[in-house]
């Protein structure tokens, strides 16, 4: 017979509330929100698209800068200057040149789940991870407006250069074309972008295209299988509601030399618990902003 303890998952979890309830009653309100917003910060980190993009960077309040005009918080981010470089005679110098960086202002703002609210005795009677029921119903919620405010901010940015963008079908020569296209403006490549619905478009690339050994891969895996379509690495989203279907961006990398743009967190995903007697009343919140600092840096592909 194993040495072996099997743990049993239903069991598992009803200490874990039990545990979560017990905190909540002994007055360790601090406790039990600091665990539950650890396991919310995991669970949001594998839903929203753009953190696979622009990883977020947590920054202090001594950090931020105030606006002229109003009480709101923000970020001045510098952008590299541009510089040039000169042919001299060994007895000659490089052309002088003063140089003024551009800047460009990153606000904050505050996005915040529903609030739930049930009692004590009821949280009692669950048997599965009550913090998966929180992160199930306000995880995915934060992270759709999230996306939402970053494919609004692509969206601004593509339609005010609609012209550099690429068009054209689901095919090696329109990734190659979108590719170039940001290689000659000095960009290096990153990710793409895309919806999985599109993602799975891949399953129909020919052996000729992709190779026998992708497709046989495929074929018997599936399109999942696969993290990379052209040698690029994909995030691929559920989102089709957000972003478009018919559609793909491909990003510069945000490091080593932040290339795309920044992602700071005033404050991460947090649970906020309160307790009246013996209801008990939770929701989650978080202060970010998102930046993309170089139009240049993105190219958003039309597959028609």
């Amino acid at each position: 017979m194993s040495n072996y303890t099997v743990e049993n998952p239903q069991v598992s979890a009803q200490f874990i509330n039990s545990s979560f309830v017990r905190k909540i009653e002994s007055g360790q309100i601090k406790q039990a929100e600091a665990e539950s917003s650890a396991f919310i910060r995991d669970k949001l980190r594998q839903e929203a698209a753009v953190r696979e993009i622009l990883v977020p960077q947590g920054i202090t309040e001594e950090e931020i800068d105030r606006d002229e005009n109003t009480d709101q918080p923000k970020k001045i981010v510098d952008k590299e200057p541009d510089s040039v470089a000169t042919f001299v005679q060994f007895q000659g110098t490089g052309r002088r040149t003063w140089f003024k960086g551009s800047r460009y202002a990153i606000f904050f703002g505050k996005v915040e789940s529903q609030r739930f609210t049930k009692s004590k005795f009821e949280l009692m009677t669950y048997t599965s991870d009550i913090r998966k029921i929180l992160s199930d119903n306000s995880v995915k919620d934060m992270a759709d407006q999230e996306d939402t405010k970053f494919y609004s901010l692509v969206n601004a940015i593509v339609s005010a250069n609609p012209a550099q963008q690429t068009n054209g079908p689901f095919q090696s020569a329109t990734i190659k074309t979108a590719c170039q296209a940001m290689l000659n403006r000095r960009r290096p490549v990153g990710k793409l972008l895309m919806t999985k619905s599109r993602f799975m478009d891949a399953i129909d690339l020919p052996a000729t295209t992709v190779g026998d050994e992708i497709a046989q891969r495929h074929f018997d895996e599936g399109i999942e299988s696969s993290q990379k379509l052209w040698g690029l690495p994909v995030v691929t989203t559920i989102k089709s509601d957000i972003y478009p279907t018919n559609k793909a961006w491909l990003f510069a990398p945000q490091s080593p030399n932040n290339f795309l743009g920044n992602f700071y967190l005033l404050q991460d995903a947090t649970l906020f618990i309160e307790q009246r007697a013996d209801i008990i009343t939770f929701w989650s919140y978080e202060a970010l902003g998102i930046g993309i600092g170089n139009r240049l840096s993105m190219q958003e592909i039309t597959f028609t």
